[in-house]
């Protein structure tokens, strides 16, 4: 949860800072920084999320 904040955060930012100034290149960009943040968030949580345990 706290690594989702962060990148909300701070990308989020970026993205609505270049969106507030009408920079359509610098939305585009930080569109594709905020999606491939998340998306390397989500599979770095799949490759070291739970594991099942014996009892399992």
């Amino acid at each position: 949860m706290n690594r989702a904040h962060q990148i909300v955060v701070h990308q989020g930012m970026r993205l609505v800072e270049a969106a507030q100034s009408l920079d359509r290149k610098q939305t585009s960009a930080n569109t594709y920084a905020l999606r491939k943040a998340i998306m390397d968030c989500l599979i770095e949580a799949m490759k070291d999320g739970p594991h099942p345990t014996a009892a399992e």
